[in-house]
């Protein structure tokens, strides 16, 4: 487990952390993957689109094109770009990883009990 310092949180060190990934989604039946690069967003913003989301609001264009970013940590998307050029198998697939939903499968998996070899 790592140990961060509130020190180091309150000058901001967990905000805009940029992530590699690969992400993997079908299209034309075919598994397809593409490299993305996000950053880390504040929050206040993440917890606006989580509230907003919790409303059965549509943000995951929105969540998309405000984390997806180049190593500069400069955004590569508007929002209305994610919604004309990406298809909705990749966009699922983007959005798990910015919104951090394969992090939680993650921690659930670490976390469910083994079962015993018979």
């Amino acid at each position: 487990m790592a140990k961060i310092l509130l020190s180091d949180v309150k000058a901001g060190s967990l905000v805009g952390e940029i992530h590699s990934e690969t992400v993997e989604f079908y299209h034309k039946g075919e598994l397809c993957e593409v490299d993305i690069m996000f950053k880390t967003l504040p929050f206040a913003i993440s917890d606006d689109l989580h509230n907003r989301m919790n409303n059965k609001e549509d943000v995951a264009a929105e969540w998309i094109s405000k984390a997806l970013v180049d190593e500069d940590g400069k955004l590569q998307f508007t929002k209305k770009q994610v919604e004309d050029n990406f298809i909705q198998p990749l966009a699922n697939a983007v959005f798990n990883k910015v919104w951090g939903l394969d992090n939680i499968k993650k921690a659930v998996e670490k976390q469910a009990p083994k079962k015993k070899k018979e």
